[in-house]
């Protein structure tokens, strides 16, 4: 494994670098982006920087026969392939980079002391005549981010450009727009220094491997500078490492077909965690959900993950005798539900983009994405793998969401009820253990079994004492929008007034939740657009002002100042805002007052308790027992309508 430092300018000379298809895209955000910038400006002199490992592999003649691009490069200028093992990252940063100080010369002009288009053809691009060109550095192919680092980076023309993006297209684009945004305020003379320093001084510790079983041992023992890598990425590299000890052939397997298997598996994860352009998903979270799956659960913690898998399971020790609990075919079985399982995580994480799904199963889905899934992401990975019919799989769903809705939310059960039961549950439905009917019929009962009404009450009575009733409810938004959902039925309408997205947004001084009698309003009891509140003391304003019936879901984001306004202007379109005619249908609704008094408050208040008691399926008893869980149980004592204090 011979190893030097390399400076850019020497790391380039005749060699073509590609990142293999079986690799994530550009993962680096704008913190490594500007660490990686700051570190250029801080070099002073003639100092080298050292930036880390680079670790290459020779292409071999029957992959690199397939670059019908690069084929003429290589078998006619005698350039080199290598794959990109390790450091791809650090190096992409570096590619982007010297585009965009090359951008900041003009045509003709020297950089360093060199034609501009002498470096395009050392670091960029090589032509042959009118169609013949070649990168020297990019992505393999079929990977979403070869086109986009051509056309869009590069800027150079093709025809094949879909305008597929992903997270990763995204970063690449954002590290552009950062490097450009940097050297617009550069002055020329700073630009040629920073150019030299890249390449002639940023240096790096570049390994060539020459045995396959390197590749490994480095990526598993290599002190990565940037982003740590994940435990999906640790593991991808283990199975591969495993792939290589198994006596071929071994128990009807085939090891090199394994490894293929595991390069593609680990493809179609990276693809579809980053499919989504600027909302990547954790790889560790799938890999946890998927381990909680596929194995056989025990009350150990579902943190335990990275242990079990890389340390316990997938160890060499496990392929020898006299233990020898892994063959190539249990190794295969774990590879393929990875490749299975993630595209499933990516339809749980978006259902809305989901094509394929019934619409009643994607309603719940995205009822459960809005709400919180809590432990019953494994389940639900496990549940969409299962062939079963449409109305069992929906009435899984909704016991799941119920559960959650009532126990954690209403009820403010800890975070964990349940977990390590629905946990063992996933494995047991995974391993058809158990039916999904079965598992829906477990999820009802412990609803049952963990929702209490006192404990309701009593903790909403806790959540006024200590902080702002309803308003700082963890439910409010949740249950406000599928209420807004309800009124939508009721008007046999089908247009939505409320976005999610922009109902949970924070914006500073904004709100989406407005308090219909408003908060600056208890500072004056007296106060004329109020009067149904004058008579009630300060203490009964309070509870009022964050009871349930009080809160109101707003279409649109407004300024907090103008919550402060008298109620007949909060109806109306006023100075710019919208009113509640015009709003959400709960505004619409609420605008159907005459007045706004602490009646009003009460009655909607019970009517919202009813839909609830209807939606979810349980009874929050007496009307007294339901404004007790409103905190307003005062409402019941016309004595209270006393002179304010």
């Amino acid at each position: 494994m011979p190893s030097e430092l390399q400076n850019l300018d020497t790391f380039f000379n005749s060699r073509v670098f590609r990142i293999p298809d079986y690799q994530r895209g550009f993962a680096w955000g704008e913190r490594e982006v500007a660490d990686f910038w700051q570190d250029l400006n801080r070099l002073r002199d003639q100092r080298k920087h050292y930036v880390g490992q680079l670790t290459i592999e020779e292409v071999t003649p029957a992959s690199w026969m397939k670059w019908e691009d690069e084929k003429w490069l290589i078998e006619g200028k005698g350039y080199k392939p290598f794959y990109v093992v390790d450091g791809q990252q650090r190096l992409t940063t570096a590619i982007v980079l010297i585009k965009c100080f090359l951008d900041a010369v003009p045509d003709g002009q020297q950089l360093a002391f060199t034609e501009k288009a002498d470096h395009v053809k050392k670091y960029l691009l090589q032509k042959a005549g009118a169609l013949g060109r070649a990168f020297l550095f990019g992505y393999e192919k079929d990977n979403p981010s070869y086109e986009f680092l051509k056309t869009q980076i590069l800027e150079e023309p093709s025809v094949q450009y879909r305008e597929i993006e992903t997270t990763y297209t995204g970063n690449l684009a954002a590290a552009r727009d950062y490097f450009r945004k940097q050297l617009r305020s550069t002055p020329p003379e700073v630009v040629e220094s920073l150019f030299k320093a890249l390449t002639q001084r940023f240096v790096f510790n570049v390994y060539e491997l020459e045995d396959a079983l390197d590749e490994f041992v480095v990526f598993e023992t290599m002190n990565n500078r940037g982003k740590r890598l994940s435990k999906l990425e640790l593991l991808k590299n283990r199975l591969i490492y495993l792939s290589t000890l198994f006596p071929a052939p071994s128990d009807g397997a085939d090891p090199t077909v394994l490894r293929h298997n595991i390069n593609d598996a680990w493809k179609t994860a990276y693809e579809q965690l980053g499919k989504v352009k600027g909302r990547p998903l954790d790889d560790d979270d799938f890999l946890r959900a998927h381990w909680v799956m596929y194995f056989e659960y025990a009350r150990r913690g579902a943190d335990q993950f990275a242990k079990s898998l890389l340390e316990d399971h997938f160890v060499a020790k496990n392929l020898t005798p006299p233990q020898a609990p892994l063959t190539i075919r249990d190794t295969q079985q774990y590879v393929s539900s990875v490749q299975v399982s993630v595209r499933k995580w990516h339809i749980i994480n978006f259902p809305e983009l989901s094509a394929q799904l019934p619409d009643n199963i994607r309603l719940w889905l995205e009822r459960l994405k809005r709400l919180g899934r809590g432990a019953f992401e494994p389940l639900i990975m496990a549940a969409l793998q299962k062939d079963v019919p449409v109305v069992e799989l929906q009435n899984f769903l909704e016991a799941a969401e119920r559960f959650v809705f009532v126990v954690a939310r209403l009820c403010q059960r800890r975070a964990d009820a349940g977990n390590n039961e629905f946990y063992r549950l996933a494995s047991q439905l995974f391993r058809d253990k158990k039916s999904l009917g079965e598992v829906a019929t477990i999820v009802r009962e412990r609803t049952g079994y963990w929702f209490y009404l006192p404990k309701a009450v009593s903790d909403m009575h806790d959540l006024f004492e200590r902080e702002a009733g309803f308003y700082s409810w963890s439910g409010l938004k949740y249950f406000l929008f599928e209420y807004e959902q309800h009124l939508r039925q009721l008007a046999g309408m089908n247009t939505q007034r409320i976005d999610w997205g922009a109902f949970t947004t924070s914006k500073k001084d904004h709100v989406t939740v407005e308090h219909i009698y408003p908060q600056s309003a208890t500072q004056d009891p007296g106060a004329l657009e109020w009067p149904g509140f004058k008579t009630r003391p300060k203490k009964e304003r309070e509870l009022l002002l964050n009871s349930l019936g009080n809160l109101l879901p707003l279409s649109q984001s407004r300024n907090s100042k103008f919550s402060n306004r008298p109620f007949e202007k909060k109806k109306k379109d006023d100075d710019g805002v919208q009113g509640y005619r015009n709003g959400s249908y709960s505004e619409i609704r609420v605008a159907q007052c005459a007045d706004w008094t602490p009646w009003s408050v009460l009655d909607r208040g019970l009517e919202m308790l009813d839909f609830l008691e209807k939606r979810w399926g349980i009874a929050l008893g007496s009307r007294d027992t339901k404004l007790k869980l409103l905190h307003i149980e005062f409402m019941n004592d016309s004595s209270s309508t006393t002179v304010a204090s």
